[in-house]
């Protein structure tokens, strides 16, 4: 009897070389920081590149859609993470936002250094990517919103500059631990405790909880 991987890759070879491609590209630009010709992707999937461009017409293809299965990830980590905290506590909740993009940096590395080196013109152009962006922002933003309602959070302050800066504080603290170079900043704890730790505090500290 054919296996079912067997199977689905002689009826499917569309969705075969689709998966293949996207992890493909994301290993090849996690390994080198820079995008690789659709040739160069075709020899490392050991696709013939005339059926790869059936798929993917070009470079920019490609890596929008690599890009949209990394943001997806992205989503799904932040259901399963924030479903296990109290709808009615915001600052838990958004502190949950903050585990989750932790979490999504250890089990998906590639994706996170991937969507790190992300031209700005890529999200920009495809519309499903700023979807996905909006719809994160949008989430944080209510909220935060919500918990200045309920003054668990400061009334002061201008919260869609506070999410810009978690962004980037968050990026940087992922970045470094997995560089494997936050612990040693916070003795006793792993890269991983040490990068939720630090997220806790910033926004603890910046959002002034409680004040």
């Amino acid at each position: 009897m054919t296996p079912v991987r067997a199977m689905t890759a002689t009826l499917r070879p569309g969705i075969n070389i689709y998966t293949r491609a996207i992890d493909g590209v994301t290993g090849m630009m996690a390994a080198t920081g820079a995008a690789p010709p659709l040739r160069d992707v075709a020899r490392e999937i050991a696709v013939p590149l005339d059926q790869l461009r059936r798929v993917f017409p070009d470079e920019c293809a490609l890596l929008a859609a690599m890009a949209e299965n990394a943001m997806l990830l992205l989503h799904h980590t932040f259901i399963e993470v924030i479903t296990r905290v109290d709808p009615d506590d915001p600052v838990a909740q958004f502190t949950a936002l903050a585990d989750a993009y932790v979490e999504w940096g250890v089990r998906y590395p590639r994706e996170f250094r991937v969507i790190g080196q992300m031209p700005a013109s890529i999200f920009e152009a495809n519309a499903q990517l700023l979807r996905y962006e909006q719809s994160i922002h949008e989430l944080m933003l209510k909220i935060l919103q919500r918990g200045r309602e309920l003054g668990l959070v400061s009334a002061g302050g201008d919260l869609q500059t506070f999410i810009s800066l978690a962004h980037t504080y968050a990026y940087g603290v992922v970045s470094k631990m997995l560089m494997g170079d936050l612990a040693r900043w916070n003795p006793g704890m792993t890269d991983r405790e040490a990068a939720r730790h630090n997220l806790h505090v910033f926004i603890q500290q910046f959002l002034r909880v409680g004040a």
